[in-house]
């Protein structure tokens, strides 16, 4: 009787192996996060474009959305910048948020896109003087899939 039962769990254990390898053979890679490329230098009430560099995404369920926080939703912590425009590739839908806290281009019905560059107008409305940063300032998710979080810098000049 005791050989019985180690041969019945040998077996249970290769079984669980086999799901365990079969199950990470279909997992995907985590998403890479939003990059900023450029780093604008601004005074109080001057304005710029920053460049985002969004990865291709292979498609799948829902919506692409790929969002620059001026301010985190829910935070209240205003750092002074206001993200008042975007350009987004041909196909995606973009938005500006109420009070221009941030900006999104999003991409409807799980289709894939290549890896592209979002364009970011940004205005200085009472930014510290030197480096700001704005840690998960930039956000991406494909709907089901993983949030991506990334900060972003800003340089602020004070007469």
């Amino acid at each position: 009787m005791t050989g019985f039962h180690a041969r019945r769990w040998r077996g249970g254990a290769a079984a669980m192996a086999m799901l365990l390898a079969s199950a990470g053979a279909h997992a995907q890679a985590a998403p890479e996060p939003l990059r900023q490329l450029d780093f604008p230098v601004l005074g109080r009430g001057e304005t710029a474009q920053f460049r985002v560099l969004v990865p291709a995404h292979a498609g799948g369920e829902g919506t692409s959305a790929y969002a620059v926080h001026a301010v985190i939703p829910g935070s209240g912590n205003d750092r002074g910048y206001r993200f008042f425009a975007v350009q987004c590739p041909d196909g995606f839908k973009q938005n500006v948020h109420a009070d221009d806290h941030g900006v999104v281009c999003h991409l409807g019905g799980g289709l894939p896109h290549p890896a592209f560059t979002m364009t970011v107008s940004v205005r200085n409305v009472d930014a510290a003087d030197g480096e700001t940063r704005q840690d998960e300032g930039l956000r991406g998710v494909a709907l089901y899939g993983a949030v991506t979080r990334a900060p972003w810098f800003l340089y602020g000049v004070r007469p």
